[in-house]
């Protein structure tokens, strides 16, 4: 139990880790590490004080008391070492997230076959803390928080778990990495308003208001499309949904290109667009993407919209995995 502080002590995983590894990471007894707390030490010093006091006045009781609590503290220490002993971590499941944002990943958690452990926190070197009790024979999930400052594939950040439980004596810890990635957009900037001069911005505005463009006819409900044009009385005679499609197909499509945006720098043009398409996804638009490059035809819904943001994250990058 004791190998982290033995001769074979490995200075670079006691301040580093081992680096990013393959899930499933099973916390060994060489990947434990225990000391004592600052409540710890100040116990420590309690006791000694409390030996010397028995020694100088002879007093048994003292001595009863003295090395009963001691006796606590060591048996302490195999409680808190045991809490994190054994627990299997990994993967972690990554949704993609905003430069900026905090990110919140999902890490696995095999614990089954051992008791429950409990108080278990995990942190980044951010120190956004999360603290969790682990059910005995069970596979669950705990969530590291961490914000992301960069666009593209980031690689997951090493966090930390560790256990003080049962009173807080000593601190036991092992620190993981693994060889994932997150994909990051990049940071939608404040610029709210879209671009006038896009093709079909005008038109696609004033259809979502008014519908007044020559209607086509009828056909059947596809997600994402503007509230404004289906078709109520065909789903109260029929039970289903139907969308109204006009004559100027082209009158709600929106344009979203790199030349529009009024940014100098490339990240500062990455963010415009970025808010231009959530823009566009909350209005129900039908929107493309125009970057040097790559273009992206006009579409709407959730997926569209990922795959218009991952071009954006990934603009640039050498890396395209």
């Amino acid at each position: 139990m004791l190998s982290a502080i033995t001769s074979k002590f490995d200075l670079k995983r006691f301040f580093v880790g081992e680096g990013p590894l393959q899930p499933p990471y099973l916390l060994t007894q060489r990947r434990v590490y225990i000391l004592p707390t600052k409540q710890g030490l100040a116990f420590a010093l309690l006791l000694f004080i409390m030996l010397l006091g028995s020694i100088n006045y002879s007093n048994s009781l003292g001595y009863f008391l003295t090395f009963l609590l001691a006796s606590l503290s060591v048996v302490a220490i195999f409680h808190t070492y045991k809490n994190l002993l054994k627990l299997s971590f990994g993967p972690a499941i990554c949704k993609p997230v905003f430069a900026g944002d905090n990110a919140e990943f999902m890490v696995k958690v095999d614990n089954k076959n051992y008791q429950t452990r409990f108080s278990v926190l995990t942190f980044t070197s951010q120190k956004h803390t999360i603290t969790a009790d682990i059910p005995e024979n069970s596979i669950s999930h705990i969530n590291v928080k961490h914000s992301f400052d960069s666009r593209g594939y980031v690689s997951l950040p090493r966090f930390t778990v560790e256990s003080r439980f049962p009173f807080g004596l000593f601190r036991t810890w092992a620190l993981i990495q693994f060889d994932q990635k997150q994909l990051v957009y990049p940071k939608p900037s404040n610029d709210k308003i879209l671009p006038v001069k896009s093709a079909g911005y005008a038109e696609g505005n004033q259809q979502l208001k008014s519908g007044s463009d020559d209607f086509k006819g009828l056909r059947s409900y596809v997600e994402g499309d503007p509230l404004q044009h289906i078709h109520w009385k065909s789903f109260a005679r029929h039970q289903s949904l139907r969308t109204k499609e006009f004559s100027s197909a082209s009158s709600n499509e929106l344009w979203l290109n790199w030349s529009d945006t009024t940014a100098k720098t490339i990240e500062l043009k990455l963010s415009q667009l970025t808010r231009w398409l959530l823009i566009a996804d909350k209005s129900n638009l039908s929107y493309g993407l125009t970057i040097p490059d790559c273009t992206i035809k006009p579409g709407s819904g959730q997926q569209h919209l990922e795959s218009c943001l991952k071009q954006l994250a990934l603009y640039g990058l050498n890396d395209l995995t």
